[in-house]
């Protein structure tokens, strides 16, 4: 929602949907498209998925876009950008990166003109949730099997490793948002909505397909209710439905992961020289 029109992502065009009418706002190479928005003081950032270069694009007033960021710019390893994020608290844009990159997190404080690492390492992500002390983050790695990365500002990331049930391999997020004080999480693979009260232990909503990792899960809290998208259904959750997921068993629970963490050092230690320039 952008006022009282709609930003639509169709292919590889961004439309601004207003009444009846479309217009095209930008267009990027065929089989990229554009994943997510935010909505700052300053304006709209919009960012690419899919075939490196992919960029962040900003617009003023929805009439002209320029590209402020390029993923190769930030981490020339990385393939593309996973996710844009806003901090009000802080006018602080962050984006996450992936795949097979070391800088995973980058932040800019000037709209986009310059850029900073903020996480290098082996854990991947896609959303970031911003909250007023801390901002969550969950895993999309190929490394770990499931996560979240909890980062409060001035410390370090802290990583909770958690590990779905016997029969689903890993738990990737593709979207994370809060209502009240319970946690509601998308993950594109399996495709499945969670929730959870502590980050630690979360709960299943509900659960789809598997197979590859489902791009259009995604979720929106409107009033005291989540909409949940998976792309071919739209779930709709009360505050009971998430109060009422808690009586049963945890579908992620936190395990130990020491394998997964010597894979995320082999994969830091083939990375040295870049990790020591970047």
């Amino acid at each position: 929602m952008y006022g009282g029109d709609f930003l639509v992502s169709a292919g590889n065009s961004l439309y601004l949907v207003s009444g009846g009418d479309a217009r095209l706002l930008l267009r990027v190479k065929p089989g990229n498209w554009f994943w997510h928005a935010v909505v700052t003081p300053r304006g709209v950032y919009v960012q690419e998925y899919g075939e490196s270069p992919t960029g962040i694009y900003f617009s003023e007033d929805l009439r002209s876009f320029s590209r402020v960021a390029a993923n190769l710019e930030i981490d020339p390893l990385s393939r593309h950008f996973h996710h844009v994020a806003y901090d009000a608290w802080r006018d602080l844009l962050v984006v996450t990166l992936g795949d097979g990159n070391i800088v995973r997190v980058a932040v800019s404080g000037d709209g986009g003109r310059s850029w900073r690492s903020l996480y290098k390492g082996p854990w991947q992500f896609v959303p970031v949730l911003v909250e007023e002390g801390r901002w969550i983050l969950g895993f999309d790695s190929g490394i770990a099997r499931g996560g979240v990365g909890v980062y409060k500002h001035g410390s370090q990331l802290e990583t909770i490793f958690l590990a779905p049930p016997r029969g689903f391999s890993n738990a990737q997020f593709s979207d994370l948002k809060r209502i009240a004080s319970i946690y509601v999480g998308g993950l594109g693979q399996p495709t499945a909505i969670i929730a959870s009260r502590d980050l630690r232990s979360w709960h299943l909503l509900y659960v789809g397909r598997g197979g590859g990792y489902n791009y259009y899960v995604a979720i929106e809290a409107l009033g005291e209710r989540i909409l949940a998208s998976t792309g071919e259904e739209l779930l709709v959750f009360s505050l009971s439905d998430l109060e009422k997921t808690f009586n049963r068993e945890p579908f992620l629970r936190p395990y130990r992961a020491l394998a997964d963490r010597a894979r995320g050092l082999l994969f830091m230690a083939k990375r040295l020289p870049w990790l020591l320039r970047l």
